[in-house]
């Protein structure tokens, strides 16, 4: 409750304590930006954060081709076998992959990213340590290739592999 001052001819009101109305409309805009910037901010990481699943997808899926063309055996050129599922035959596969995809929602919908894996398979052809020696080196690149919001990304791995025997 205010008191009022009759002690002197003017008459004064006390001021009680309090938070005046600018007061509270500056304190409204700080917060105001703080928590804006704040969802800004989570935003970006949440978006980086997706980029780097589906490139780690991608990267799985290269990983994942290259140690199954490096487990093939016998691997053994000498003899024409050149593994048992003549996955190391000299040329291009393409195929397409998903990398990743979202659980489904309530209404049976999900999210899928997918992309397309080339392999190239060819054969060392410098590969010698002396005149009319072929020491059967073969080379696999595999590239897994694909977009997201427009922009197109690239995941490529590579390696070789001489024979068994």
């Amino acid at each position: 409750m205010d008191r009022v001052d009759c002690s002197s001819t003017t008459w004064r009101v006390k001021r009680t304590a309090g938070f005046t109305l600018v007061e509270v409309l500056v304190a409204t805009v700080l917060l105001g930006l703080v928590a804006s910037s704040s969802i800004w901010a989570l935003t970006q990481a949440n978006n980086y954060a997706i980029i780097a699943r589906l490139y780690t997808g991608a990267q799985t899926a290269v990983q994942s081709r290259i140690d199954y063309l490096m487990t093939d055996s016998p691997f053994n050129p000498q003899s024409s076998q050149v593994g048992t599922t003549n996955e190391w035959a000299i040329g291009d596969t393409i195929q397409t992959v998903t990398i990743y995809s979202d659980p489904p929602d309530s209404q049976g919908h999900s999210n899928i990213v997918s992309g397309q894996m080339t392999t190239s398979v060819a054969k060392v052809t410098d590969a010698t340590i002396a005149a009319g020696t072929d020491l059967n080196l073969y080379t696999a690149k595999v590239v897994v290739t694909y977009t997201f919001r427009g922009r197109n990304y690239r995941v490529q791995l590579n390696a070789m592999r001489a024979s068994d025997v």
